[in-house]
C-alpha cells in the first residue's frame, strides 16, 4: 500500500494581506487517478484506504514568509481517523500519520492549523477513506 504525500503551497502575502487562508492555498497529493478532488483548492479531497500513511509538507510561494502547519484539529482527528504527528528535522519537517478507521468508510473534513509569520490561522479540507 502506497504513502500518499500531500503538499500544501500557499499565497503567504494573500492570505497575510486579505486574512483568508483558504482563498490563497493550492493543494495536491500523489493519487493521481486514485480518486482525489477539488486538487489545486484548498478543500482537497484525499481519496485513502484503512492502513495508508499521509504525509503533509507546507511550503510558501513567497520566499519572505515563513509558513508552517503547527496541527491539526477537526472530525478526522476527533473521531481518531488519523492524528497527523510533526516528524522530520531541520529543512525537512512535515506531519504523518497512518489512516486508521477499523474498517468504516466515509469523509471526514479536518483542519490544518498553520502560522504565517507567526499569524495563525486555518483551512478545512477533507479525508475520504475508501475500501480497499
Amino acid at each position: 500500500m502506497k504513502q500518499i504525500d500531500v503538499l500544501i503551497i500557499v499565497d503567504t502575502l494573500g492570505a497575510v494581506t486579505s486574512g483568508n487562508l483558504g482563498d490563497n492555498t493550492y493543494m495536491v497529493d500523489t493519487n493521481k487517478y486514485f480518486g482525489s478532488g477539488n486538487e489545486g483548492q484548498d478543500e482537497l479531497k484525499t481519496a485513502c484506504e484503512n492502513g495508508q500513511i499521509i504525509n503533509w509538507r507546507i511550503t510558501s510561494i513567497s520566499p519572505s514568509n515563513d509558513v508552517e502547519v503547527t496541527g491539526f484539529t477537526g472530525q478526522m482527528v476527533s473521531s481518531k481517523i488519523c492524528l497527523p504527528e510533526k516528524q522530520g528535522i531541520g529543512e525537512d519537517v512535515y506531519w504523518a500519520a497512518e489512516v486508521q478507521t477499523q474498517g468504516q468508510t466515509g469523509t471526514w473534513q479536518y483542519s490544518v492549523n498553520v502560522t504565517i509569520d507567526g499569524k495563525p490561522m486555518t483551512f478545512d479540507p477533507f479525508l475520504i477513506v475508501k475500501s480497499a
